[in-house]
């Protein structure tokens, strides 16, 4: 299917980033049409489903199914319907990556996963449900927030079934879970009921113990025979910090024969957690339920709050990105490229490719630059500036070889990404061997191990699409202010909506250029504008935009301009103390040095709910400005 840009408007809700896809359709991360916050929306396109009915069913009865469920631990169903040819799904979206990314996790962090999934499977099994996709992509981990904890979510019941349904497959081989975690009766193609669920979490448990699967195979065929015929692997032994009293558990869970598993999910898990806790060196430091005092009632039937449901990255996200990764509160990361290495000679790096490319998806901002190099010399450099579930900034820079260029001229083969900066040490993560790819309409796309798909524009094409009166805004301030759309806005910096509006009668600064960004949202983000006056404005920013009434003045450093940055606030606020609201505003109107090429600028800022020093340690510091 086509896929959606940001900035795109489907039912209502606005396009913010692609999370994602699997075999059930795209998840974009969208913002509510309605409410403050952002929302997942899967999208399937009428054309992929013409003459398969079954494709449909089963995205349609994810969305009749999930919409019954109530339970913390399960992706929440909102809304679903038809637009554009589009079928569509709005759905909970979680802040934070899918248990896929993680690796090296603690047994403690494992095993309470693994709680948490078992009691939302158990859940469905009571309403009759099968998910039948149990799999560590299909598990979703929102972040921590206002000091709630951590939370696992099960999600994509695309293929769930009801249990009074046929449950065989329809066709020979014909097996909808991804084979590394299906269990014996599914790649077998006999009936499933919940405890093929409990196999196929016992999987799934195992891999995020372990970092390695229960089971070897490499094809179709292997994984059959290795599901039907072979024992598992022993969890201790691949795991040699794992206590021996886990294996039998795991045994017993991915018994050949259904009727040998544990009773429930529930019953599963908690034998794993207890078992692990019963090495005395692991003891001291088990939940107090686990202790062996007399042993407490199995978790099963404890009761649980629904947790506060907080507004994705992903990243996705995000680079561990989260990107996923969006957050309520905004947060900006410098602009500041990687130095690149000298041009090689001689290097086989077709023109078209070579320059500077920008991308926007949601809160996460990508500068990638590609300069000219042979075989095995650094070709890409990539800075990725996002906001983590926390609110605060991460900033990311890479760089990687080139592999190969195909005779097409239109690829690139980009070896395996090195880190060269992160910040936090925690929020990156590279990327295997990629291909950059020139579409036909002159962006470039590249599909990475993090944050999916993304396609970038050229920075030329930027400055050319705001016209002759902007495009003095757009060269300096590209990443900034983003692409214009014909549509006459542009997604910029960390997902921001920008618009040419230049000032009215009655507003500061007229005869000025102006782009406006977020100037009508409601859902907090920095307001900001960037005013062009051609030359060094005549007037004080003082006598411009505050009445030249007395003033406050401070001097801020930024990496990307040599000398200070002056920051005039109005005189009723106390940049430390006033918070910005409807009725007092704190507006930071920010200048750049004499001598710079850009004193012809001004930006005013503003961020509803926070103050001035907020303003200018959390976003300014780190907006791009060249």
């Amino acid at each position: 299917m086509t896929e959606l840009r940001p900035g795109e408007v489907i039912a209502g809700y606005v396009i913010a980033r692609r999370i994602g896809a699997g075999g059930s359709g795209v998840v974009y991360a969208a913002r509510h049409p309605r409410l403050p916050r952002l929302t997942a929306l899967k999208i399937l396109k009428r054309d992929d489903v013409v003459g398969d009915d079954d494709v449909w069913r089963r995205f349609e009865r994810e969305a009749d199914i999930a919409a019954h469920f109530d339970h913390p631990n399960i992706v929440q169903v909102y809304d679903r319907g038809v637009a554009d040819e589009l079928f569509w799904i709005s759905m909970q979206f979680v802040d934070g990556l899918d248990a896929a990314e993680l690796h090296h996790v603690s047994p403690d962090r494992a095993l309470r996963i693994g709680t948490e999934i078992a009691a939302a499977l158990d859940y469905a099994h009571g309403k009759n449900i099968l998910h039948r996709d149990v799999k560590p992509s299909n598990i979703l981990i929102a972040d921590p927030d206002s000091g709630r904890p951590e939370r696992a979510l099960l999600t994509d019941f695309g293929i769930a079934r009801l249990r009074d349904e046929t449950t065989k497959l329809t066709h020979t081989g014909n097996i909808s879970a991804t084979f590394a975690f299906a269990s014996p009766e599914q790649v077998s193609g006999k009936p499933v009921g919940p405890k093929s669920d409990q196999y196929s979490l016992a999987c799934t448990l195992f891999v995020l113990l372990t970092d390695h699967r229960p089971f070897r195979a490499d094809n179709p065929l292997g994984w059959v025979h290795a599901h039907t015929q072979e024992p598992p692997l022993r969890v201790s032994e691949v795991n040699p910090e794992l206590p021996a009293a886990m294996d039998a558990v795991f045994d017993r869970a991915l018994a050949k024969d259904p009727k040998d598993r544990f009773d429930s999910c529930a019953d599963f898990a908690y034998a794993a957690t207890q078992a692990y806790y019963s090495d005395p060196a692991l003891a001291l430091t088990a939940p107090a339920r686990l202790l062996p005092q007399p042993f407490p009632p199995r978790p099963g039937g404890r009761g649980r709050k629904p947790l506060w449901q907080s507004v994705l990255h992903r990243r996705t996200l995000i680079p561990v990105a989260v990107a996923a990764v969006t957050a309520a509160g905004v947060g900006f990361a410098l602009n500041q490229g990687i130095s690149p290495p000298a041009p090689a000679t001689g290097g086989l790096v077709p023109d078209r490719f070579v320059g500077t490319w920008l991308a926007t998806e949601g809160q996460t901002n990508y500068r990638l630059t590609v300069q000219q190099a042979k075989i095995g010399d650094p070709v890409l450099s990539n800075r990725v500036d996002g906001v983590l579930p926390n609110g605060s900034p991460f900033h990311c820079e890479f760089s990687a070889p080139l592999d190969e260029v195909p005779g097409d001229g239109d690829r690139l083969i980009v070896g395996t990404s090195e880190i060269v900066v992160r910040e936090p040490a925690n929020a990156c993560k590279a990327n295997g061997p990629t291909t950059l790819t020139l579409l036909p309409d002159g962006r470039v796309s590249r599909k990475t191990d993090v944050s999916g798909l993304i396609t970038y524009t050229n920075a030329d094409a930027v400055v050319s699409s705001w016209g002759r009166e902007d495009a003095a805004i757009a060269r300096t301030f590209p990443s900034l202010i983003g692409q214009l759309a014909s549509s006459g806005t542009a997604v910029g910096w960390q997902g921001g909506l920008c618009q040419p509006r230049d000032p009215g009668p009655g507003e500061a600064a007229q005869g000025a250029h102006r782009v406006r960004c977020n100037a009508d949202d409601t859902s907090g983000q920095v307001h900001f504008d960037v005013l062009d006056f051609d030359t060094r404005p005549g007037q004080s920013v003082a006598q411009l935009f505050f009445d030249s009434t007395p003033v406050h003045t401070t001097a801020v450093d930024h990496e990307d301009v040599a000398g200070n940055l002056t920051v005039t606030t109005g005189a009723t606020v106390d940049p430390a103390t006033t918070t910005d609201t409807e009725s007092h505003r704190a507006i930071a109107a920010v200048s750049f040095p004499d001598g710079d090429p850009r004193s012809r600028f001004v930006m005013v800022l503003r961020w509803p709910g926070h103050t001035v020093n907020s303003l200018l340690t959390d976003w300014l510091e780190r907006a791009p400005l060249k």
